[in-house]
């Protein structure tokens, strides 16, 4: 894929992806086949590569977070947060960098072939990275005492020519998709939007129109 057809980034929380039985029964080749079919329907209808899925299970070991990366590959590409490891064993697209993770000049040398992202929180300059997630702007459940940047902030910012910048942190509609999009993100971030069984499309035709107004 090319990162100038992505939209959408859907973050990943297997507890909104998977039935809480099975989770608690611990059967992982059923766990990961159940995330798979989330990823599925999340991103039935839309456009080719117009959708990547995050893998962010903060709290898995390697073995686990391989199988819901490789059960999540046939319908997207996929990042894998923090874990350079899993996202080389798994040929994945990408590794996703947090704030105080790899700096990413090392996880290039590492792993050349990896797409990369950061996030960050307060606006960037150049990052070196692929993918720059710039948040919250708008409050967010997730991160209730974290003042939110407010979509202004998304304008004029300059990442390099190749780089994207992803609007996350409140993108919990349509609307706030077209409004991050229109005030200068490339992309939006989605997490509990996500996985509510419905289809992501509306969400990069959200952005696509926010594209085109801004």
């Amino acid at each position: 894929m090319t990162l100038a057809d992505l939209r959408v980034v859907a973050i990943t929380d297997r507890r909104l992806m998977v039935p809480a039985d099975l989770l608690a029964a611990g059967d992982w080749p059923a766990i990961a086949a159940a995330f798979g079919r989330a990823v599925a329907r999340a991103v039935d209808g839309c456009p080719a590569d117009s959708v990547v899925i995050q893998l962010r299970e903060k709290d898995l070991d390697g073995g686990p977070l391989l199988q819901l990366t490789r059960a999540a590959q046939p319908f997207a590409p996929v990042i894998v947060n923090d874990r350079l490891d899993v996202a080389l064993a798994a040929d994945a697209y990408g590794v996703h960098l947090p704030e105080r993770g790899l700096p990413v000049d090392v996880a290039r040398a590492l792993a050349p072939s990896l797409l990369i992202g950061v996030s960050r929180h307060a606006p960037p300059g150049h990052t070196g990275a692929d993918l720059v997630h710039l948040g919250p702007i708008w409050s967010t459940p997730a991160k209730p005492d974290v003042p939110p940047l407010g979509e202004a902030t998304l304008s004029g910012i300059a990442l390099g020519s190749l780089a994207r910048l992803v609007a996350v942190g409140g993108i919990d509609s349509p609307a706030r998709a077209r409004q991050a999009a229109a005030a200068g993100a490339a992309a939006v971030a989605v997490i509990r939007a996500a996985w509510n069984g419905a289809s992501l499309a509306p969400f990069v035709a959200a952005v696509e129109a926010g594209l085109a107004r801004s």
